[in-house]
């Protein structure tokens, strides 16, 4: 092949790689004027008022992540263009403009079908497209994989049979006209197959040599929202991954957390802590309220293992230095990751959803907050990849927290088609929409269709953390890995209203199983073997750090309300340790669930701020409203005893469960006991006891300003809103 030819076909490469580069970049200008179109569902926001401040502090920032989103459109385009330009070639001999004509439609032809792969896989990266909606909903009822697949299959084998042909062909008349230049065609190409075949054989043979000595190895995952009722006969099949996995572990079916929001669940799992003795207690909690406290990755870290941290959202749980966690895989904080909703690319969902993609814009790849673009099971196999890799660097502590459950609540195939109704309308069935929780509001859904969208991201979850044990599995570690598996709160539809039924789902709003109960299971090395398949005993989310230390054979935690839960899982008993919980801070007024509540907090843009660093943060007036407003109980697995602060400075106290005698009595006395070492004791404690018919000792006094008002299952009405004596 002379130089001369070699340059012509470089040229002509570089032009087709250049249209295909061209026509990305104008593929990525018709969506950039799309997302700039007002009234587009998930795009449109207001750069006023309270926004102002977010926009500020987003603007700096956007330009190097807008390069980079333009690099993926160009470099995505120009491989498509040099694909196109080869599949066009079956159809053109000719070169310059024709060619290039010819390439384009092929161009637009690679880009449909690879659309049609990527919406039946992930809908919610086209269901904002009022065009697309007619196909979206077809492909979500009737759609498989492998129909788009076999359409690009065969109409690439239509070109490749064609280029074949053409090619014998031409070899053909190289061989009647010159033998000598056909042997040297044929030895190249023998040279190729040879080399191609020798490679292939080396990549099957050649296996990484692991370590001989195997090295401890922790694993903590938490399934967001996750509730135990999803398991066994009343799961319906939502959790097999996490069934199989219940298999070889012990499962503690009373298990609670102390607060049902995730931001302040994991400070107290961390910590193993009650939530007022860490500063975390709602969600967007100030750095400045946090108080430092030793954690239990801190202790593994001192010991000298290596301690991993991953989630794929970080909107409302975003883990910094504090958590004790050397490495720390999860999006940005703060004002970008808000604002990264609102730049829809679409290609990245569909070109940029590999390793590669990840690497280069990770803050749009592996951010659950994302709907489409993010690939949950791709982030999941990327994360197994890591986990088994860093397993074998030395000792390791590793924790993932998936937030499949969270908003935006995109299911992806199949898990849309789980749960859910056909009958449903398509944007239900593809997202979470906000319905106001409050009696008869407008926009409520069905309460079978918000648990079956619940259910169909949970199976999704747990698909995740399938990817993750069995990767576990293919690399020998899971069996000598400690692993727990956890819940960090439940999750609330309502049940007990009527009235709310179809309303937004919530945590944190109120005390109670619903809310409080939680998903704990622990696989010990080896295996359960002969040991104990489920304790009933109470176990609380602050006794999974004291538990993993002692199984680990490290020392414990200073101060810490946890307690290791070790004897359980031996069959011994310990101690009973009951649950302080309190509730977080929702988008639902407490009002609703208790008329007279005092309603103080704000629920709106202004409750929160913005630090100059990007960072979104509760304003301290707004936080201070939260902590007022909290509910807060104790619970001993039998029964819960609950105050509610009322609007006329009063705290209502209710007992529901087994409320008779003197164990109801030493809850109550234990909750005023723990109480007195919350920061705002000295408002809320109470010196005795008020008017409690099952009590015979003499009422005390209650702390202005605030008054104590004690109900119990029975009492008469005149006895439920006693006065206080004394001041």
């Amino acid at each position: 092949m002379s130089v001369r030819s070699v340059a012509s076909s470089l040229r002509a490469t570089s032009g087709r790689l250049a249209l295909g580069a061209l026509l990305g970049l104008l593929l990525f200008a018709a969506e950039t004027a799309w997302l700039l179109k007002a009234g587009v569902v998930g795009v449109d926001m207001p750069l006023d008022g309270p926004y102002a401040a977010l926009a500020a502090a987003v603007r700096p920032l956007l330009p190097d992540v807008v390069l980079r989103v333009v690099a993926v459109y160009v470099v995505a385009g120009g491989l498509l263009g040099l694909a196109a330009a080869v599949l066009a070639s079956a159809w053109t001999r000719r070169g310059g403009w024709v060619a290039l004509a010819v390439m384009v439609p092929h161009w637009l032809v690679l880009l449909l079908l690879w659309a049609w792969d990527r919406a039946l896989a992930r809908p919610a990266l086209f269901d904002d497209l009022p065009a697309a909606r007619p196909a979206l909903a077809w492909l979500v009822e009737h759609g498989e994989p492998w129909q788009a697949r076999a359409a690009a299959g065969a109409w690439v084998a239509v070109h490749l049979v064609v280029l074949a042909v053409r090619r014998v062909r031409a070899l053909s008349r190289l061989g009647a006209s010159g033998g000598a230049a056909a042997r040297r065609v044929e030895r190249v190409v023998s040279a190729v197959v040879v080399t191609v075949v020798v490679v292939l054989a080396v990549a099957v043979t050649v296996r990484r040599v692991g370590p001989s000595v195997r090295q401890p190895l922790v694993v903590l995952i938490g399934i967001d929202a996750f509730r135990p009722d999803r398991l066994g006969a009343t799961g319906r099949g939502v959790a097999p991954h996490v069934e199989r996995f219940l298999q070889d572990a012990t499962l503690f079916t009373r298990a609670y957390t102390p607060v049902a929001q995730t931001e302040p669940a994991w400070r107290s799992l961390l910590t193993a802590r009650w939530p007022f003795r860490t500063g975390v207690r709602y969600p967007l909690t100030p750095d400045a309220r946090l108080v430092l406290a030793p954690t239990f990755a801190q202790r593994f870290a001192e010991a000298g293992w290596r301690t991993v941290f991953a989630t794929d959202c970080s909107r409302f749980h975003f883990e910094g230095p504090a958590s004790g966690f050397a490495t720390r895989w999860q999006p940005p904080r703060g004002a970008l990751n808000f604002a990264l909703e609102k730049l829809r690319y679409r290609a990245l969902g569909l070109f940029a959803d590999n390793a590669v993609g990840a690497a280069w814009v990770p803050e749009f790849i592996d951010n659950r907050a994302l709907a489409g673009i993010h690939d949950p099971m791709g982030y999941a196999r990327r994360l197994s990849d890591g986990l088994v890799a860093e397993a074998g660097e030395g000792p390791l502590l590793f924790a993932f927290h998936a937030t499949a459950a969270h908003f935006p609540g995109d299911p992806v195939y199949p898990f849309y088609r789980r749960y859910v109704s056909s009958s449903e309308p398509l944007e239900r069935r593809l997202r979470m929409h906000f319905a106001p929780v409050a009696p008869g509001a407008k926009g409520a859904w069905s309460r079978e269709g918000a648990e079956g969208l619940y259910d169909e991201l949970l199976a999704q979850a747990d698909a995740q953390v399938g990817t993750l044990l069995d990767a576990l599995r293919a690399s020998g570690r899971y069996d000598d890995a400690l692993i727990v598996l956890m819940s960090d709160h439940g999750e609330s539809f309502h049940a007990d209203r009527p009235d709310l039924a179809g309303a937004t789902s919530v945590h944190g709003a109120r005390l109670g199983d619903e809310e409080n109960r939680i998903l704990l299971a622990v696989k010990l090395p080896g295996g359960r073997g002969g040991g104990l398949s489920q304790v009933d005993a109470l176990a609380r989310l602050v006794d999974v750090g004291p538990t993993l230390l002692d199984l680990a054979g490290l020392g414990g935690l200073p101060e810490a309300d946890g307690a290791s839960l070790g004897p359980l899982l031996r069959g011994e008993s310990r101690p009973l340790a009951p649950l302080y919980a309190e509730t977080g801070y929702t988008h639902v007024s407490p009002e609703v669930f208790d008329p007279g509540h005092w309603p103080g907090a704000p629920r709106t843009f202004d409750a929160y701020r913005l630090r100059p660093d990007g960072v979104v943060e509760m304003g301290e007036e707004a936080g201070e409203a939260v902590l007022r407003e909290k509910d807060t109980g104790a619970f001993d697995g039998l029964r819960w005893v609950v105050d509610r602060p009322q609007a006329d400075g009063s705290v209502h106290r209710g007992c529901s469960g087994d409320c008779a005698g003197p164990d109801a009595r030493a809850l109550a006395d234990w909750l005023d006991d723990t109480r007195e070492r919350a920061p705002d004791a000295a408002s809320r404690r109470v010196a005795g006891h008020v008017d409690d018919r099952n009590d015979s000792r003499t009422p005390g006094n209650v702390r202005p300003p605030q008054r104590l008002l004690r109900v119990w299952p029975g009492q008469p009405e005149r006895a439920a809103h006693p006065q206080p004596r004394g001041g």
